[in-house]
């Protein structure tokens, strides 16, 4: 079955957890959903977000920090929102803007050897990434999710 059943786990609560144990201004879970014109990818769980704008963003994939890490299966990792680079493609970043995150990581969320969602913790300020960010490994997964394509032994 390749299918995930949302209603087996609160992705809310562990989302607000994970968001706290690690110190993170905002944190978010996309998801892609399936309309009659395609595959279009959103965020459907966040938590410490400044606003309701998050629930427009409507991604492809390879567009968006979600699209892209959803796209690669690899994790995406800002620094520094203020550098130049980004700020010149700011618009292909809608999250940044609407939860004025200033720096970021992205973790692939796998199911059954695919990407299945993205993972997304974000600060707020300037405030520097906490020390986990470093190593995404200690960040396991969430629910049914996991940050990283295990075989099944």
């Amino acid at each position: 079955m390749n299918q995930i059943d949302f209603s087996q786990h609160d992705y809310q609560n562990e989302l607000d957890r994970l968001r706290r144990k690690y110190q993170f201004d905002f944190a978010g879970i996309a998801l892609p959903t399936e309309d009659h014109v395609g595959t279009k990818i959103k965020w459907r769980y966040v938590s410490g977000n400044l606003n309701e704008r998050y629930r427009r963003i409507e991604l492809r994939y390879g567009r968006g920090v979600a699209g892209n890490v959803m796209k690669t299966g690899k994790p995406m990792i800002i620094h520094d929102a203020n550098e130049e680079q980004i700020q010149s493609a700011l618009f292909n970043y809608p999250i940044l803007i609407s939860e004025q995150l200033t720096s970021m990581i992205a973790i692939p969320l796998w199911h059954n050897h695919r990407v299945k969602g993205v993972l997304l913790f974000g600060q707020r300020d300037n405030t520097p990434l906490p020390k986990i960010a470093g190593d995404v490994s200690e960040i396991q997964g969430i629910g049914s999710l996991t940050s990283e394509d295990k075989v099944m032994q």
